[in-house]
């Protein structure tokens, strides 16, 4: 048993002392949708903000990190008068359509030594889709109702790579061109024009048309990454 502790530990302790560093920093992405995709939403546009953390290995051309990302892939707000039976005063409804994702990753560098450094990456994950209501007198004043319509996720994964450009005046950072083919499991989801409401059924409904396909997507992505961002 004492053994096995010692080794462990030399282990971990080699693996730090001879890690080279971490990487830090964050992307806009924009996704198109593809295939599938493509003919539930031909004309939806995801776009999300990540961050993104990575462990370099010593001397190998190896990164492996985490990148977390959430964006709105659609907004409808609509006021009306007939929100509450037996109340006539208006109310603004507000629905937005949210994606979140966590993605392992996984990155192979060609060549380290050059000034302009490409890399191919595989990521694999979960994307998260739900959309969330918020209804209130006015955009200024309190919330009086608020929930989630629907909510999904599914297994994914991504395929593809980039570039990394230095800045200028900026130590260990640089500008980091990306593109990235996604796909994964069916999820569920609504769109836009998916909710309806019907004033004159029951109390007043919600009336629902969700989606169903895998999140086919392409990605392009800019953004700013620092090597060594914690020393």
């Amino acid at each position: 048993m004492r053994k096995s502790l010692f080794l462990l530990f030399f282990l971990v302790y080699s693996v730090s002392l001879h890690a080279q560093f971490f990487i830090a920093g964050g992307h806009f992405n924009g996704g198109f949708p593809v295939s599938k995709l493509k003919q539930e939403v031909d004309k939806t546009f995801f776009p999300t903000i990540s961050g993104i953390l990575l462990y370099e290995f010593y001397k190998q051309p190896l990164q492996v990190g985490l990148e977390l990302g959430y964006g709105i892939y659609g907004t409808k707000v609509e006021t009306r008068d007939d929100f509450y039976p037996g109340f006539n005063e208006e109310y603004r409804l507000r629905r937005n359509n949210n994606h979140t994702s966590g993605m392992l990753v996984f990155r192979f560098l060609p060549s380290m030594t050059s000034r302009v450094t490409p890399f191919f990456e595989i990521q694999a994950g979960a994307n998260y889709l739900y959309s969330k209501f918020k209804i209130r007198p006015s955009i200024f004043e309190e919330t009086v109702e608020v929930g989630k319509d629907m909510e999904d996720w599914s297994f994914g994964y991504k395929i593809g790579g980039g570039i990394q450009i230095p800045i200028p005046g900026l130590d260990g950072g640089k500008i980091e061109l990306r593109v990235n083919y996604q796909d994964g499991n069916s999820i569920r989801f609504l769109t836009k024009p998916d909710t309806q409401y019907l004033p004159n059924k029951g109390d007043g409904e919600f009336e629902y048309s969700p989606r169903q396909s895998p999140l086919q997507l392409i990605t392009g992505s800019v953004g700013i990454v620092v090597y060594d961002a914690f020393r």
